[in-house]
């Protein structure tokens, strides 16, 4: 089963969130030595030079959660993720049978101490709102850290006076933020000293803390997160050119492949790759899209400097990386960019395969979610293998799962096998007596039907698959929505997608 914390696994008592604030402090200074090591492989300015850089620009390490904003970007349309993104954001979309895509970088904001988040919400945002309104109400008042001000709080995009209906839309990653620069700017904010903007729609896992820090101690204006990327991922990400202190010297947002030649770095030798092997297969430094800034540098730059970029990447940090001190950030963790619907099924299959490095089962840091009340799941003679299920699950006799992702909720009829598939479950446990009703009329319960096999598949929320259905693309088609499938299907990348609710009648293949 994977791993879920509830709201109670962080109800401490004041003295004993300040005790577990201190100690999670005096883990993050002991977690700052690797990347100590890994800067004193490269050259050092000469001592003098050294000591006037720190008295000149170096600040005092991230203490305070009051210190640093968090905004969370909610994202755009979706549709390299489309059609899970056909009815919630990309934030919402669900992963690992328990998991919002959003729990990532909010699990990662309270692990290190960072309280005051705001998640900044445009489109399909209905469901991304009831899961930060019904997962994180905890953060109100009591935090991990003994702060007792936290807070997770939605940001939605909105007409402002003096515009018309068509500028109430975010215009991108900057705009966002600039629409909500007077917050930042309020009394409550007046101890913060950094802004940590990233973006909702990631897998990893990081301590936000080691970024500040370094970001403090390069005394930097914008520091950019980064990891080594080959050519197929470095065309999607934002690419940058660094110096050996990792002084960003070139920037350019998804090059062409011509551009991207002369970008190329030995990832070893400049500290962003970990071996030999990763530095050739990975010679591009690439941007996670998640930046921090100096507070009093981004409020210049959004209100005075570029009162109308768009975007971070593209129209601020590509053309300012020779006037202000932007520095990259070497993160040598697991992060997976779940943009395409083919690495979303990856990381998933990889999860339920256990061979993912996000560390669902660490009881040290548990990933925190929405506490469902919900009985354990019933494997009636069923046989399960090398796959997370969820709760309130129910699977038949002679079903077999092997090499998947089932989530709360999924009913498997008798004789179902399932393969390398993801299945979302449902919002609600259906009855026997219910499902029994709905077969005598006609209608197709929720789930899966009997006989069913169901191989690469992704099915949606609320999805009613008949008995006897065959999705398998045998075929091998790699792309389709055409009057030739059922109503409902979908095939991307190679994936059978059951839209979220959709009906297949008995005996459907695809």
């Amino acid at each position: 089963m994977a791993l879920r914390a509830s709201s109670s696994s962080v109800g401490l008592d004041s003295a004993g969130a300040r005790r577990a604030g201190r100690g999670l402090r005096r883990a993050r200074l002991v977690s700052l030595a690797p990347r100590a090591t890994l800067l004193a492989r490269q050259p050092s300015p000469p001592p003098a030079q050294q000591a006037a850089a720190k008295q000149q620009w170096a600040r005092p390490p991230f203490e305070r959660p009051s210190e640093v904003v968090a905004m969370i970007l909610g994202g755009g349309p979706g549709t390299d993720l489309w059609p899970l993104t056909n009815s919630r954001a990309e934030p919402a979309v669900p992963f690992a049978g328990l998991f919002r895509l959003i729990d990532v970088p909010l699990t990662n904001c309270i692990h290190s101490g960072v309280s005051s988040i705001y998640v900044l919400t445009q489109y399909n945002a209905t469901s991304l709102n009831r899961h930060l309104s019904r997962a994180y109400r905890f953060m109100s008042g009591i935090t991990l850290t003994g702060h007792g001000s936290g807070f997770v709080e939605a940001l939605a995009a909105s007409q402002r006076p003096g515009c018309d209906a068509a500028d109430a839309w975010y215009a991108g990653t900057a705009d966002a933020v600039r629409r909500y620069l007077p917050l930042l700017c309020e009394a409550k904010h007046d101890e913060c000293e950094d802004v940590l903007v990233m973006a909702g729609d990631q897998l990893y896992r990081m301590d936000y803390t080691a970024l500040l820090n370094y970001h403090r101690a390069k005394g930097a204006d914008v520091t950019i997160a980064t990891t080594p990327a080959d050519e197929d991922h470095a065309t999607h990400l934002g690419v940058l050119r660094v110096d050996r202190g990792c002084n960003v010297l070139e920037f350019a947002e998804k090059p062409p492949r011509t551009q991207l030649a002369t970008m190329s770095m030995d990832t070893l030798e400049y500290g962003f790759a970990d071996t030999e092997e990763e530095a050739h297969s990975k010679p591009f430094v690439a941007s996670m899209g998640m930046y921090v800034f100096k507070k009093s540098v981004l409020v210049d730059l959004l209100a005075k400097r570029f009162p109308t970029a768009a975007d971070f990447s593209r129209d601020i940090l590509a053309l300012m990386h020779g006037e202000l001190s932007i520095v990259a950030y070497p993160f040598h963790g697991y992060w997976e960019d779940v943009g395409s619907l083919k690495d979303y099924y990856a990381a998933n299959m990889a999860l339920a395969a256990d061979t993912s490095r996000l560390g669902l089962f660490d009881p040290a840091s548990p990933l925190y979610s929405e506490a469902r009340v919900l009985p354990p799941s019933r494997l009636s003679g069923a046989s399960v293998a090398d796959s997370l299920v969820g709760d309130g699950c129910r699977f038949g006799r002679g079903t077999v799962v092997r090499g998947s992702v089932v989530g709360s909720c999924a009913y498997l009829e008798d004789g179902v096998f399932v393969k390398d598939s993801i299945i979302f479950g449902a919002d609600t446990i259906d009855t026997e007596a219910a499902r029994a009703a709905e077969a005598a009329a006609g209608a197709t319960p929720l789930g899966v039907g009997a006989g069913s096999v169901l191989t690469r598949v992704i099915v949606d929320s609320n999805a009613r698959i008949g008995a006897r259905c065959v999705l398998t693309n045998a075929a091998g088609v790699t792309e389709g929505a055409s009057g030739a499938l059922p109503r409902g299907v979908v095939i991307k990348d190679g994936l059978v997608v059951v839209m979220r609710g959709a009906e297949l009648p008995p005996g459907t293949v695809v």
